[in-house]
């Protein structure tokens, strides 16, 4: 059997899965950076008595962000055909009953999701004592929320227009809940440089009037 292709084999041609592979080499590593730079900043708390380790949440907190089920799509336009999308891969239920998986980190997860890795950032800024709980859930709603935000704006558009899909998303708000479990059973390091409190923060005033009364 003779399988054929209408691409020349002269035009050159990048993968997808080579793209999502270097792109997520390259978030990773700037994530990694940010990190670091976090971590190395003046007056945070210890971590490293942590169980289980910060570093070890994080991790895994990472690893549910990029690979797991963030949304059900439902593609108003096309007989209701159903996808099931993570931040890096999407399935796709077909009409005849088959399933069509795909990676798509490059045109949907980045542009659409990001604020979940904005998440779990803000989760290592918070054993860090750099930021309040409150700021992390809202910051986990938002990110679970983002890309339904983005389908309902779309959808007026979308059902005038015939070249843009109508999307109805239904948000899978396992990474909020992990988080929030984290924040629940798993206790901040205890310490005297809470973010709320470092004397760096303090206003000039408030400066002035501990230097008059000493």
């Amino acid at each position: 059997m003779q399988i054929t292709t209408d691409i020349p084999p002269s035009t050159p041609i990048i993968d997808p899965l080579v793209m999502d592979v270097f792109l997520f080499i390259v978030l990773i590593g700037l994530f990694t950076y940010f990190l670091h730079r976090q971590s190395q900043s003046q007056k945070v708390l210890d971590t490293s008595l942590m169980k289980p380790s910060l570093s070890v949440l994080i991790v895994s907190l990472l690893l549910i962000a990029l690979f797991g089920p963030s949304n059900l799509n439902i593609y108003l336009e096309h007989d209701a055909l159903i996808y099931l999308i993570g931040m890096s891969w999407e399935i796709i239920g077909l009409s005849f009953g088959d399933l069509l998986f795909s990676f798509t980190f490059f045109l949907v997860g980045l542009p659409f999701m990001f604020l979940r890795l904005v998440f779990v950032y803000t989760i290592y800024k918070y054993y860090l004592g750099a930021t309040t709980r409150k700021r992390v859930v809202i910051t986990g709603i938002l990110a679970e929320l983002q890309f339904a935000l983005i389908s309902l704006a779309i959808i007026p558009i979308g059902l005038s227009s015939p070249g843009i899909a109508a999307i109805l998303s239904i948000p899978i708000p396992i990474l909020l809940v992990v988080g929030l479990l984290m924040l629940r059973y798993i206790p901040k390091p205890k310490g005297t440089s809470e973010w709320t409190e470092l004397d760096g923060n303090k206003d000039w005033w408030d400066k002035e009037k501990e230097d008059v009364v000493q």
